[in-house]
């Protein structure tokens, strides 16, 4: 299909499936390319190695950015074992061999469950993560790795689950939950140490970002044959899930007054009856920092927060916009 320019400002979330050799820019330069400059962002970056959900927010979805990016994820990974690579993947330089006959699926399946739960770790030097204002693997290419104080960088991340899915020969396949700023390699290069052995990762599918499931994403490929159709492919701002409470203003002169910036003073009945905590849950809160503002209509109109007062009310203010 031809290549269609427009000027129309887009706003929502898009799901791209990222194929593998592409960098996550790439997908904003096929954008630019098709509909001209656009406010955008990418929930999350993948590496060339890596496939699987992207997801894309334009114009007034940018402002939940942060928020989506807090969200845990999924991946679904392939170790090869017997060797290990500088960048921990197929892409990388062999430094080291070991034996790896010995590796066993019951012997795999207990390291993946001794390896749920929370834990510092350090990100690998082949990363994009930056040091005095280059990403590290600037370093490691340029044969500056030593000059890196990688413990620095160390940080908590949590497995959720992870779970061997298949075993043959000197390959398996694993699939992992995680918080976010989790680096796969790493776990993989774990559990071929606590194997007795090396690997590398060979494969890599982001699963699940932001809330979404590889199935619900598009192609570049599919989007391209679809360029009219291209706003029906978008996630409106309303739609988009955050793991965030939601509080609904129902009254239309309250809503007003919130986007001015009021810090509005309502009493705590009114306040309970319109929270719903995450799960369907409704408990007496005290202080929320963040929350899901809709108006009588359900519709998001900001991200606001909430602190009791001396006299048993609560007051409510809208921290950022999103109308």
């Amino acid at each position: 299909m031809e290549k269609r320019k427009s000027r129309k400002a887009f706003s929502g979330l898009l799901l791209v499936e990222k194929p593998y050799e592409m960098v996550s820019k790439d997908v904003s330069r096929w954008v630019q390319r098709h509909f001209g400059r656009q406010k955008l962002g990418h929930v999350g970056t993948l590496d060339p190695l890596a496939s699987g959900v992207l997801p894309v927010v334009f114009g007034k979805a940018t402002r939940l950015q942060d928020y989506l990016l807090e969200m845990d994820k999924s991946y679904e990974f392939d170790i090869k074992f017997g060797q290990a690579t500088v960048t921990l993947d197929v892409e990388g330089e062999v430094y080291e061999e070991m034996p790896h006959d010995h590796v066993n699926e019951l012997e795999l399946r207990k390291i993946a469950t001794g390896l749920v739960g929370a834990f510092p770790q350090v990100p690998p030097l082949y990363s994009a993560v930056k040091y005095e204002g280059k990403p590290l693997y600037e370093y490691a290419r340029a044969g500056r790795g030593d000059e890196v104080p990688l413990e620095r960088f160390k940080k908590d991340v949590e497995i959720h689950g992870l779970e061997l899915l298949k075993f043959e020969e000197d390959t398996a396949t694993f699939s992992v939950s995680c918080s976010k700023g989790t680096y796969v390699r790493v776990i993989a290069d774990t559990i071929a140490r606590n194997a007795g052995t090396c690997g590398h990762v060979t494969r890599l599918v982001r699963t699940k970002a932001a809330g979404f499931a590889l199935e619900q994403c598009y192609s570049l490929e599919f989007l391209t044959e679809n360029l009219d159709r291209f706003e029906e492919f978008l996630i409106p701002l309303g739609k988009i899930p955050l793991q965030l409470p939601k509080w609904q203003a129902v009254d239309d002169d309250l809503v007003r007054r919130l986007k001015m910036g009021q810090t509005m003073h309502v009493d705590m009945r009114f306040f309970e009856d319109g929270l719903e905590q995450m799960g369907d849950r409704r408990v007496r809160i005290h202080s929320i920092d963040r929350m899901l503002l809709l108006d009588k209509d359900s519709r998001s109109f900001g991200i606001g927060s909430a602190s009791i007062l001396n006299s048993g009310r609560m007051a409510v203010q809208m921290r950022r916009g999103l109308s």
